[in-house]
């Protein structure tokens, strides 16, 4: 760190399985450019086929906890919106409870937020038992209810009030659609989180199939937008306040020690990582069905995307560690390349700042284990770069 630092740079990153399971096709939204819409669902197979099947499926986690020798698991619930039908994972977790899984797994719910309060009501007991709830939500109320159609902040916010005096740990999730503003995300964010609604907040651009319409409009509005999220970051810090932008204290981890991610930034290679549809283990859920199965089967192949891409040569591998998968293989060309220029740029605007905010963490006396502790922990159930 800085030349005279006493503070402690080290830190360790928690070390566990993440396993993803496809509770339900149905959703009420109808969200813009849905990755389910466009891309998942293009498998040509019944949605009963893919989705949660609980006997199958806690034998499948058994197999991977025993073959992992027990190590500490994360069920991630995923759709469509599992809180559509919360009764398809809830014997799931039941089971696991009854299993003597307690201590080693903890609960993960992916939602639109729609639902929160009556799954609360429903199933107070296991509604608390939910480590992490990661609700969508693409800043304020004009512009979240015109991308996500069919979800209405303003519910979505009275829901979270009511988990507010029951539970405290949501991860506000923005998707970043060109004509979007990341800077009416983060304010959003900031009102939740002043009003302690949110505990976290993480952005990441959409995967799609088209092209930008105009590229150097969003490359200068998400830049310019980036650098005052990031001036206020600082101003915050200053005071001893970290804010808990998941990706941004990530990144900051990585900075400072210099360390080298190894994988693609989801892990979707990882042995670790397991998404389970329809009773098979897939790369990613997001992908169709007999794609998602092949990249798990054949991980050698997500690494030569890398090499096509010229990802290993690149000065922010490090840190990315390879373009998502789905956006390289159904993307196209073009918009690919262009996500790469724009975390090069979000990089090294974090970057610019970097030996004032190392002086700030030396001067507050707080460790990058504060950061990982605090924030960045949360990263691992993201999609880790925007």
């Amino acid at each position: 760190m800085s030349k005279g630092s006493k503070v402690d740079y080290n830190y360790k990153e928690e070390k566990g399985l993440i396993i993803n399971i496809f509770v339900t096709g149905r959703c009420n939204a109808r969200c813009k450019e849905c990755i389910n819409q466009i891309i998942t669902d293009n498998s040509n197979l019944a949605p009963e086929f893919l989705e949660i099947d609980i006997k199958r499926d806690f034998s499948i986690i058994q197999d991977i906890i025993k073959k992992h020798n027990g190590l500490p698991a994360t069920i991630c619930f995923y759709g469509g919106e599992p809180l559509l039908e919360p009764e398809k994972f809830v014997p799931l977790i039941e089971l696991l409870e009854q299993g003597g899984y307690n201590n080693s797994i903890k609960y993960m719910i992916y939602t639109n937020g729609e639902f929160l309060a009556r799954f609360f009501k429903d199933y107070p007991d296991i509604a608390k038992k939910i480590w992490i709830y990661a609700v969508s939500i693409d800043g304020d109320e004009v512009q979240h209810n015109y991308y996500r159609s069919g979800t209405d902040l303003k519910r979505i916010k009275e829901n979270l009030k009511y988990v507010k005096g029951n539970y405290k740990n949501i991860l506000m999730w923005s998707t970043l659609r060109e004509g979007q503003s990341l800077m009416k995300c983060f304010e959003e964010f900031l009102r939740l989180y002043n009003d302690s609604l949110v505990n976290h907040f993480f952005w990441h651009c959409l995967e799609t199939q088209e092209d930008f319409k105009d590229f150097p409009a969003y490359f200068k509005s998400y830049t310019e937008d980036l650098k005052i999220i990031i001036d206020y970051y600082i101003t915050q810090l200053k005071k001893g306040n970290l804010l808990p932008i998941a990706h941004i204290n990530e990144l900051l981890l990585y900075l400072i020690t210099k360390k080298e991610r190894n994988h693609t930034a989801c892990g979707a290679e990882l042995d670790t990582n397991y998404d389970l549809v329809g009773g098979h283990i897939l790369a990613c859920v997001d992908l169709p069905f007999d794609k998602g199965k092949e990249l798990k089967q054949n991980p050698n192949d997500i690494l030569r995307l890398k090499e096509a891409l010229g990802c290993f040569k690149c000065n922010i591998h490090f840190y990315c560690g390879g373009r998502c998968p789905i956006q390289v293989i159904y993307g196209t060309s073009l918009r690919t390349r262009q996500y790469c220029d724009l975390l090069k740029a979000h990089v090294g605007i974090v970057e610019s700042r970097l030996d004032e905010i190392k002086s700030i963490l030396d001067e507050k006396k707080i460790t990058l284990q504060d950061i990982y502790n605090r924030s960045a922990f949360i990263v691992r159930y993201t999609d880790v770069t925007p």
